[in-house]
């Protein structure tokens, strides 16, 4: 095969040793000229934003936000148009229906959900459900295209209730937008898309300019540069997660199809040199069957160079003694995306702790999960589905807690009001229902 795609590790030792440093990289550097942007959109707005979309995105943007001609004229081919309809129709579909599960139980009412039990004495507590008012969407642009990134994360946030959508993505070479981009967009019925990207983009949405509007979350994965922006940004702002360089993890046993985990492994590190793609093995000849199954696809693909670098940089294979040792692996790497290739994946489900999305089965391909199949493609990397989730309904949601008690409810707790304000040396709060009282 010659040299080889990527680094492998036979050793076990090794390989934990080597995934204990994975996680969150924090650049100095990177860190500086966002806190500059930062605070330049802060004081100046759209001057700002402008400025930053010009220098960094396309000198040729000439407006903060789409126009409605450059909306209204946007067009793509039947086959394009049916894909982003199909995509739209089946993300929805599985959003609605996470909602339908998430409050199930619950009373419905002027599009809010509540749910009250009752206290001893005739009061109630209980919670309501309400959407977000304003979400901000960040959608990876420039020399990119990415329609799929506006219908997976604006659908989620439609399907909670959100009423307000700013768009905001890198504009291409020509000053706007690519048809796809902006016909999803429509599509998803939104209406507003600014023209920025990079770290001006999450200030504007954070701070709000004469053109964008302040808002409530920011979602959406972008560069290291949007993700510090948001780092920054945390508490002035709701954001989603930590979504960087797009990741894979590949498991395979002795009988998985090599071709097919060979391309599943390659999807994700199509995107950009940054990208990490990890493979995993019960069969140290299986795991050099899917690497010559990549090298030949990689003769002829066309973003070969993008992938080959990717790989040396970010790829790595590990031979398991078995299943037990292999999930382990999975379990340390918490991978974006994991492909489960082997006998009977279903029986494995209960065993994944730490993974973003999950794709079990010969027939369940990176790409599906990509485009069409219902979940957001959001997904959080670099360690972080050890705690975090995919982009989903409850990003664009808030719970309210709502209490009503009756005077013979707060007889019932007063005295432990009162001791616990003894107890941290609050008089006033043990005060506040001693007082109701008197």
């Amino acid at each position: 095969m010659g040299v080889p795609l990527c680094k492998i590790y036979t050793d076990s030792a090794e390989a934990f040793r080597f995934l204990a440093t994975r996680g969150v990289a924090i650049d100095e550097k990177v860190g500086a000229v966002v806190a500059q942007i930062i605070e330049d959109v802060r004081t100046r707005g759209d001057a700002a934003v402008l400025e930053s979309a010009q220098k960094f995105d396309s000198p040729k943007v000439s407006s903060v936000l789409a126009t409605e001609e450059e909306m209204e004229q946007a067009a793509v081919p039947e086959r394009d148009l049916a894909a982003i309809r199909t995509a739209i129709k089946r993300v929805r579909f599985f959003h609605d229906s996470q909602m339908k599960a998430l409050t199930a139980g619950w009373d419905a009412s002027d599009g809010l959900y509540e749910w009250q039990q009752q206290e001893s004495h005739g009061g109630t507590t209980g919670q309501r459900l309400r959407p977000l008012s304003k979400a901000g969407i960040y959608v990876p642009g420039g020399k990119a295209n990415y329609p799929s990134s506006v219908i997976m994360n604006c659908v989620p946030a439609l399907a909670a209730g959100v009423k307000d959508i700013t768009i905001t993505s890198p504009a291409g070479e020509n000053g706007s937008f690519s048809p796809a981009v902006l016909v999803a967009a429509r599509e998803c019925g939104i209406e507003r898309l600014a023209k920025v990207g990079g770290a001006a983009a999450i200030a504007a949405l954070a701070f709000g300019t004469e053109s964008i509007p302040r808002v409530d979350k920011i979602a959406g994965p972008g560069n290291k540069f949007v993700n510090e922006a948001k780092r920054q940004l945390w508490g002035r702002v709701g954001l989603d997660l930590y979504a960087g360089p797009s990741e894979v993890c590949v498991l395979v046993d002795d009988s998985a199809n090599a071709k097919f985990a060979a391309i599943d492994w390659l999807t994700q590190v199509e995107h950009a040199e940054d990208n990490a793609g990890f493979l995993v093995s019960t069969s140290e000849s299986k795991l050099l069957e899917v690497l010559l199954a990549a090298e030949l696809h990689l003769q002829t693909a066309p973003r070969a160079a993008i992938i080959r670098a990717a790989l040396a940089n970010y790829g790595t294979a590990f031979v398991a003694k078995d299943i037990d040792e292999a999930l382990e692996l999975v379990n340390a790497i918490a991978p974006e995306h994991l492909t489960v290739s082997v006998r009977e994946p279903e029986k494995l489900l209960g065993r994944i702790e730490n993974a973003g999305c999950t794709l079990l089965g010969e027939f369940t391909p990176e790409s599906a999960g990509d485009y069409a199949i219902g979940p957001s493609h959001t997904l959080p990397t670099s360690t972080a589905a050890r705690f975090a989730s995919p982009l989903n309904v409850l990003d664009f949601v808030k719970v309210q807690s709502v209490s009503f008690l009756t005077k013979a409810d707060l007889e019932e707790i007063t005295p432990a009001i009162e001791a616990f304000g003894t107890m941290e040396g609050l008089p006033t709060h043990g005060y506040g229902a001693t007082v109701r009282r008197l």
